[in-house]
């Protein structure tokens, strides 16, 4: 379990709050803005969401304090969206009023497709109440390029991944040809009719893709995210060409799930645990 430990670090701050200030100060110093997650999901009693908002309350205030260069992201499992989605709701909005106090964008990460629609109900409410809120989608869900439609004239500050959840073929595209044919039409809409958006892809034809829009959309304000440890060279890379990297940083001892994703996301990461294993 140690040396499983050790390699979930690539990806994972730690397990405490202190961990992940330091990987996002970390991270700022490298001209990176930091994202951070509380890791936790599924939750389905109200004693674990409960924690979890103080635990973002405790996070907002800390990243504040220690002059972080960031935001937060929460996922609404975490908050009770099992439970019912309006009290999901009424544990999120302290979260986001102590975000907007403190001038930042609350992004909701979307998760599982069973969610989405909850998700984007959650996210919708918020956004009347802040102007700075940002919503996760993910290219391998089916509905997404309608969301995109109905969002974006709404002014949706949008994060579009490729999506780590495994689905079913009614309600997402399954292959890699589909989901890359996908994302790379959503980056034509977003470049095309958004406002503010992240681009969140390690894939070098996704990124050259949004390289080349940007160039045909120069008015148009968006920022690449990547996740914690991956393609580190290439955040520097596109950092001192004058662009915003956004790096995703999560903690917390619920670590299991995110890393075993991360591990199914890219299978080259499985030989290099492995050979991490050897050499330990």
């Amino acid at each position: 379990m140690g040396l499983l430990i050790r390699f979930a670090h690539q990806w994972v701050a730690g397990e405490t709050m202190d961990d992940a200030v330091q990987v996002a100060l970390e991270a700022n110093r490298r001209g990176i803005h930091a994202l951070v997650n509380h890791l936790g999901e599924h939750y389905h009693e109200k004693a674990p969401v409960e924690a979890t908002v103080q635990e973002y309350l405790r996070l907002v205030a800390k990243l504040r304090a220690a002059d972080v260069d960031g935001d937060v992201s929460i996922k609404p499992t975490q908050f009770g969206i099992f439970i019912d989605k309006e009290y999901a709701l009424s544990q999120i909005v302290p979260v986001m009023d102590a975000t907007k106090a403190w001038g930042r964008i609350f992004w909701v990460d979307m998760e599982a497709a069973s969610t989405v629609a909850d998700t984007i109900w959650i996210y919708e409410d918020l956004a009347r109440r802040y102007d700075r809120v940002g919503l996760c989608l993910q290219a391998n869900i089916r509905r997404t390029g309608a969301d995109l439609e109905r969002l974006l004239p709404a002014g949706a500050r949008i994060r579009l991944v490729k999506g780590a959840y495994k689905e079913t073929p009614d309600v997402a595209f399954t292959s890699r040809a589909e989901i890359d044919r996908e994302y790379l039409q959503h980056l034509d809409t977003l470049f095309a009719n958004g406002k503010h958006f992240a681009v969140a892809s390690h894939d070098g034809r996704m990124i050259a893709h949004a390289l080349e829009l940007s160039q045909q959309h120069p008015d148009v304000p968006f920022e690449f995210a990547m996740l914690q440890g991956v393609r580190d060279p290439l955040k520097a890379e596109l950092v001192s060409q004058g662009h915003q990297v956004t790096e995703y940083i999560p903690y917390g001892p619920t670590w299991l799930p995110y890393f075993t994703r991360r591990l199914r996301e890219r299978p080259r990461n499985i030989l290099t645990m492995v050979r991490s294993f050897i050499s330990g």
